[in-house]
């Protein structure tokens, strides 16, 4: 007979940590998807039920929930990629040596403040990051050298890093695999809106404040994403609930939270205790998490060739200025009902690794039509085709925070690993495959490099479903749980 939420949450009391612990395996649903992710039967009635009918407790937390967390990630994420495409922006203005900046400084602090959000509250550490990203945000519309702008783009990429993977570990905090694939994939598709938004946003600020009170368009850009971008942390100061297991926000009643632990421990999700050297050795020494990050990194790569998009389209000197910056976001809006689609798929069909295999797979066909050169409509429908690639980053980082739920401290770091490998790989990667000087307009070479690296993704997802099948992440979750039994779950979480 299963617990009810209430007594669930009970046992996470601190008088009663040591039978919830011991527990933890009973609480358990009995289901288990291909992937190795157990559902709860709260998991899979969460979302039934048409929205004019009374709604459950646990709908309305889910309301609540998406309300506002999601509206900061999304909008967060969002403001996170205007930033770095107004950096783009500046270099066309002539700010060559500012986009030479725009590399590994952007990327270096994922892994730190995915430690941090281990030992520190991710309600205050994310948001305040957030606030001096605002500040410096501002300050960089005054850069007047070129060891201004280093520094300033340093500090901006420092405080800007912690954002997406801590949304994304903090989802992983809150939702059941039956609802985390579309959360995660919806947060992820921000970065479309903002690529398709932000040349229309930089087009009026330069037409309309070009030359205002002496500043030129480029350095009213980062004004106006200063004075978008504070709001966004404010709000994410009063929203941002932390875990279950520990969480002040106000909108979230006793009873809110006695459901949301309840949630979690049927899953077997369990709070953070803090990353410590010890963490790094476990992560490094699993294969699971050793063939994620590998993956990760050639999901990046294979992300690579929309950016190239343009390039192609101006060879063919058949479309205006406008057209040439127009199609591309064809491309973008693809990616973002793909992203979304596919995402809603893993959570309905509750598998994480075959809706990853068919994203590949498309990824495998989109870079091999490319990589032969066929007819003009055969290269746009390869690029338009290859935006739907983007849909396997959430899913797989579902598929992550579900599989090491028990490790959350080891959670958080290979998510922090992989991200930070990832970007720093697409800074110089693409400077040799898709290399514009004697690659253009075809970039021949990048594409069937492309094309190998998602063959061998598909490989490294096959190895992830049969490891996940052999048990839990690490192997040891049982015992540590064990000889943690006699300690509150969170008391190693810092306030």
């Amino acid at each position: 007979m299963s617990s009810s939420p209430a007594e669930l949450a009970d046992k996470l009391s601190p008088t009663n940590a040591s039978a919830s612990q011991t527990d933890l395996a009973s609480a358990k649903s009995p289901a288990v998807i291909s992937s190795g992710i157990a559902l709860s039967d709260y998991a899979r009635n969460s979302e039934k039920g048409l929205w004019w009918r009374p709604k459950t407790h646990e709908q309305k937390l889910l309301l609540k929930l998406d309300f506002y967390i999601m509206s900061w990630a999304c909008f967060g994420y969002f403001l996170r990629l205007l930033d770095t495409s107004n950096m783009t922006n500046a270099y066309v203005s002539g700010m060559k040596e500012d986009l030479g900046l725009l590399g590994d400084q952007i990327h270096i602090g994922m892994i730190p403040s995915q430690i941090a959000i281990t030992r520190i509250r991710p309600s205050i550490f994310i948001p305040s990051a957030e606030i001096l990203w605002a500040i410096l945000t501002f300050c960089f519309a005054a850069v007047k050298n070129e060891k201004q702008i280093y520094a300033m783009r340093f500090l901006i990429g420092l405080f800007e890093a912690p954002f997406y993977v801590g949304a994304m570990t903090l989802l992983g905090n809150w939702y059941t695999p039956t609802e985390l694939g579309k959360r995660a994939s919806i947060f992820y598709s921000a970065s479309f809106v903002a690529n398709m938004f932000s040349g229309y946003l930089q087009a009026a600020v330069y037409k309309g404040l070009n030359g205002t009170n002496g500043l030129a368009g480029w350095r009213w850009l980062f004004i106006m994403c200063g004075i978008i971008t504070v709001p966004g942390a404010l709000w994410g100061l009063f929203t941002v609930p932390d875990s279950p297991y520990k969480t002040r926000v106000w909108y979230l009643t006793k009873e809110d939270v006695t459901l949301a632990k309840s949630r979690m421990v049927k899953q077997d999700r369990r709070a953070f205790k803090g990353i410590e050297p010890q963490t790094f050795k476990k992560v490094l020494l699993d294969p699971w998490a050793l063939i994620f990050i590998v993956n990760y990194i050639f999901f990046c790569i294979d992300t690579t060739p929309l950016s190239y998009f343009a390039i192609w389209i101006k060879s063919l000197k058949h479309y205006s200025v406008s057209q040439i910056n127009i199609i591309p976001t064809g491309a973008y809006g693809i990616g973002f009902v793909s992203t979304i689609l596919f995402g809603f798929l893993s959570d309905r069909l509750r598998t994480r690794p075959i809706i990853s295999i068919l994203i590949t797979i498309t990824n495998v066909v989109s870079s091999l039509l490319l990589a032969t050169h066929p007819s003009r409509a055969g290269i746009f429908y390869g690029y338009f085709t290859n935006a739907a690639t983007y849909a396997y980053g959430p899913i797989m980082i579902s598929w992550l925070n579900e599989y090491f739920g028990a490790v959350p401290d080891e959670r958080a770091l290979i998510l922090g690993i992989a991200q930070t490998m990832g970007a720093t790989f697409n800074t110089w990667v693409p400077l040799l495959i898709f290399n514009t000087g004697t690659q253009a307009p075809l970039f021949h070479t990048g594409f069937i490099v492309c094309t190998v690296v998602a063959v061998v993704q598909i490989g490294g997802i096959a190895g992830m479903w049969w490891l996940s099948g052999r048990g839990p992440a690490m192997g040891v979750v049982r015992e540590e749980a064990e000889e943690e039994s006699d300690k509150p779950i969170g008391s190693n979480v810092k306030e």
